[in-house]
């Protein structure tokens, strides 16, 4: 017989941890197959990166830059997603790595197209002013956000 205060173990107790394992599992699996498409586009760019290499001309040096550089955004974007498949803390880090490095990316194209002249100089220089502003503003963000943040969570 049961004790006084005892209850029975309703449905919805049994069915709630069920479902939130479930989910975990799913998730689980999702991370994983994004994860292997983020390797999988980064190996396509880092082979056309090669191509442009082996089959060199003129215009390959800005085509080759851009692969290799948004390589590093990718894998930027991997490393998020394996924080999250582990189970770490969030962390806008990543994030800001990848804005930083979009920026940087975006300022050396318009000064190689500068360079070529494929783009007026006008545009050239506002495209430049806008990606330095960016870099500025999110150097900025990642000071103010690793002095909120204590020392072990950071990375």
């Amino acid at each position: 017989m049961d004790k006084p205060g005892q209850t029975e173990p309703t449905r919805k107790s049994v069915v709630i941890p069920f479902v939130n394992k479930l989910l975990i599992v799913v998730d689980d699996v999702i991370l994983v197959w994004v994860a292997l498409g983020i390797i999988g586009v980064a190996f396509l760019l880092m082979m056309e990166a090669i191509t442009d290499f082996i089959f060199y001309t003129q215009h390959s040096i800005s085509h080759i830059i851009s692969d290799l550089m948004f390589v590093l955004i990718i894998m930027e974007l991997f490393r998020q997603v394996m924080r999250q498949i582990n189970r770490q803390s969030f962390s806008l880090n990543p994030f800001i790595f990848i804005g930083v490095i979009a920026s940087i990316r975006g300022m050396l194209l318009t000064q190689m197209q500068l360079g070529m002249g494929e783009t007026d100089w006008e545009s050239g220089v506002v495209k430049l002013g806008v990606h330095a502003g960016i870099v500025l503003v999110l150097v900025a963000s990642y000071f103010i956000y690793s002095k909120g943040r204590p020392k072990e969570d950071q990375g």
